[in-house]
């Protein structure tokens, strides 16, 4: 595994026309973003802000976003810009105070991508270099049941029980307050949280089991996260040097998700 591997570059010349138009686009909007919010909202005099705002969050957006794109594409490299951008967003989620997202990063998507990259590479079409799409069949119903459950039975424990994992999961104080008085319905914090965690480690999961049926769980994660970051916007306006490049990275998700969930479906179909 060579992090060296031409594969990166030559998997960027298999993206069509289409597609590398909406790549550059998306990189030059976070750039752009990064570039005005950080030049107003970086502390020139501390060495953390200055690396967070011009280093760590650019590097979480451009890399999240290239790592989505082969996802969609169904393109191997994935995983290596998936490294980059699990450890680098684990880091702002951590100085933002969503620490659920630190560990799901840095705990979860961190080492997933070996497994992605196992399971993946023996996969591949040897003409196109796409993995074979599979299809979940009536194994909906018990995905369907199993995320539900654990929806239900995370948000209860958040809800419910004090420790490290619970609180750790938990948003900050500020986007729960936010929340609650949004909704008028005090489980509302901990079901966002637990619906964020249940949906991606799921969707992560038939990822790499190579299942075109990760993808509606992306996009309900994409959502949620959107709002949950536009909260973070709302409730902390000093953190729009970081908050901000990571919001139109998850805007990106969600339009890459939607086009990889039609890709994949194509691809499963012919399969």
């Amino acid at each position: 595994m060579n992090l060296g591997n031409p594969m990166l570059w030559q998997d960027l010349t298999r993206l069509n026309r289409y597609e590398r138009y909406w790549l550059a686009v998306f990189l030059l909007i976070i750039t752009l973003s990064t570039l005005w919010f950080s030049s107003t909202g970086t502390d020139w005099q501390s060495w953390r802000s200055i690396t967070l705002n011009w280093l760590i969050s650019p590097l979480s957006a451009i890399s999240g976003v290239l790592c989505v794109v082969m996802v969609a594409k169904g393109l191997l490299s994935n995983w290596i810009w998936g490294l980059i951008s699990a450890s680098s967003y684990g880091l702002i989620a951590w100085t933002s105070g969503y620490y659920g997202d630190w560990l799901l990063n840095w705990f979860y998507f961190l080492p997933a991508q070996f497994f992605i990259y196992y399971s993946w590479r023996h996969q591949l079409h040897s003409e196109t270099r796409q993995v074979r799409v599979r299809r979940l069949g009536w194994h909906w119903c018990w995905v369907l049941l199993l995320v539900g459950f654990g929806i239900t039975a995370l948000a209860q424990m958040l809800n419910g029980l004090d420790g490290f994992i619970s609180d750790a999961l938990k948003r900050n104080s500020a986007v729960y307050d936010s929340l609650q008085t949004l909704t008028g319905f005090g489980l509302s914090g901990p079901l966002l949280d637990a619906s964020t965690v249940v949906l991606q480690i799921t969707a992560q999961l038939l990822m790499i089991r190579m299942f075109a049926a990760q993808w509606p769980f992306w996009i309900a994660t994409n959502v949620l996260t959107i709002f949950a970051w536009s909260l973070v916007l709302l409730t902390t306006p000093d953190s729009a040097p970081y908050a901000v490049p990571t919001l139109l990275m998850w805007i990106a998700f969600l339009v890459n998700s939607v086009y990889g969930a039609v890709s994949w479906h194509r691809g499963a179909k012919a399969a």
